[in-house]
């Protein structure tokens, strides 16, 4: 070997120990001050390789690289330990309601306090669990950049979807930030863990109960256009503008000196029975969701509105069998136990047996009832089948049959094809909703059942219009 070839590789050992030393000094740094070198840095780590490499023919740059390898290390200390914001100072949080909508955009807050006389910038970033999607993804995590002045904080925001129902756990926040030099990553993890619980969708039975609500308090007019007006006689009022003239008390009147009309509401606790179908239609998802978080979803709603109209309102669940039972009761209250029963069912994998559930529910009424079924017909033959087990309501109760429409078949078949594969789908979609109106057809035709029809966003709106119809109509 000759004495260049030898040079050469005692250069090659020297810039390996150099080498070594570096990245010895930048695991000490990522233990004790959670650091970790950045690019630029991971560039000027190699650098000496090639200086040493160079030296055979220049021999002044290994004299360089001699001298260059522990300025660099201690730039890394000084930098790591003495120039940038120490972890202490940083301090993390995360802001969460209580309680998470599915189906609706639902934010969560991250805050980065910075404690010390130095700006910070870097990122912060949030662990995401499978269930909650983000912007219609769902990644590991989701990282958002930072910039906090000094004795300051800065609050950072992101909208997770949840798509199903139950609780999801958050671990503690982590955040990187940039040296004084810029030479170093150095992190910190903070906040507690979370808990978030995904809940059928709670905002939009609060809209629906306040629309209600208002509508209430409307004039008489306007009562009747709504369905918002009963039979049975509350009181006696002074008359206002645009009250029925038929309804003026004149006995009263004449004894008052002024117009005073009757006023009426409706018949209270009349007995509601909603029963919700968790077999396996109900797991096709529309629109993100399960069909049965959209039905969950408007049953609530409609639920909130007859319990605050002072109906009885009872509920259950099932699929092959009864998977939950809530018995009628009135008062708001009632409305919260409606919630955690209901909200706690999941779908299964199974064909509903209506027959044998309809006539366990049948059982347990004893006066004349409105019985609402949230359920999905695919074809003919599952809508025979529900018709046979109808028969333990239609003698004694006045039924409605709830189910989904799916807008992206009706927009599939309303399509014009472009392509003899979408012409194919749309011949596909037709046939499926041709099926569909077969099967709503024989239920609306059956002993007088009233069928719903309507996509998920109106569901609630169109069965809670329909229901203070009947009250109006006093079909109860």
């Amino acid at each position: 070997m000759g004495a260049s070839e030898v040079a050469l590789l005692d250069q090659l050992k020297d810039s390996m120990v150099q080498l070594a030393f570096v990245l010895g000094t930048a695991l000490l740094l990522g233990r004790f001050a959670k650091a970790q070198p950045s690019a630029y840095t991971l560039g000027l780590i190699l650098l000496p390789v090639p200086l040493l490499g160079l030296s055979v023919w220049w021999p002044f740059l290994a004299t360089l690289a001699l001298f260059y390898t522990p300025l660099l290390m201690l730039l890394l200390l000084i930098d790591g330990f003495v120039l940038s914001v120490p972890a202490r100072y940083i301090s993390l949080s995360r802001s969460l309601g209580d309680k998470f909508s599915i189906g609706q955009k639902n934010q969560v807050s991250l805050t980065v306090i910075n404690n010390s006389g130095q700006s910070i910038q870097g990122m912060v970033r949030d662990s995401l669990p499978p269930g909650l999607l983000n912007g219609g993804t769902t990644p590991a995590a989701l990282t958002l950049p930072v910039s906090v002045l000094p004795y300051s904080f800065q609050t950072v925001s992101y909208e997770l979807f949840p798509t199903h129902r139950g609780v999801y756990s958050l671990a503690q926040i982590h955040c990187r930030y940039r040296s004084k030099l810029g030479l170093l990553w150095l992190g910190v993890k903070g906040g507690r863990p979370d808990q978030i619980k995904v809940t059928p969708d709670l905002r939009r039975v609060r809209q629906m109960r306040l629309m209600a609500s208002r509508a209430q308090n409307a004039g008489e007019l306007q009562k009747r256009a709504l369905g918002l007006e009963g039979t049975q006689f509350s009181g006696l009022r002074h008359y206002f503008a645009g009250d029925d003239i038929r309804k003026i008390a004149w006995q009263a009147t004449a004894k008052q000196d002024l117009p005073v009309v009757r006023t009426f509401t409706h018949e209270v606790e009349q007995p509601i029975l909603v029963l919700l179908d968790a077999g396996r239609k109900m797991e096709v998802r529309v629109n993100q969701l399960q069909k049965y978080d959209w039905a969950l979803n408007t049953a609530l709603a409609f639920m909130g509105v007859a319990i605050d109209r002072g109906d009885a309102v009872g509920a259950g669940t099932f699929s092959n069998r009864i998977l939950s039972s809530v018995p009628l009761k009135t008062g708001r209250r009632h409305l919260n136990r409606l919630l955690d029963m209901l909200g706690e069912t999941e779908v299964q994998p199974v064909e509903p047996d209506y027959e044998a559930v309809m006539l366990q529910f049948a059982r347990g009424l004893k006066r004349r009832a409105l019985v609402v079924i949230f359920t999905d017909l695919i074809d003919p033959l599952a809508s025979r089948s529900l018709l046979a087990s109808l028969r333990s309501f239609s003698r004694n109760h006045l039924l409605m049959v709830v189910t989904l429409a799916d807008s992206q078949t009706i927009a599939t078949a309303e399509a014009m094809p472009q392509s003899p594969y979408e012409a194919y789908q749309k011949g596909v979609a037709l046939d499926l909703l041709a099926l569909r109106r077969e099967s709503l057809m024989a239920l609306s035709n059956h002993n007088n059942a009233i069928v719903i029809d309507a996509s998920p966003e109106k569901l609630d709106e169109t069965l809670i219009a329909r229901y203070l119809e009947l009250k109006r109509q006093n079909r109860l």
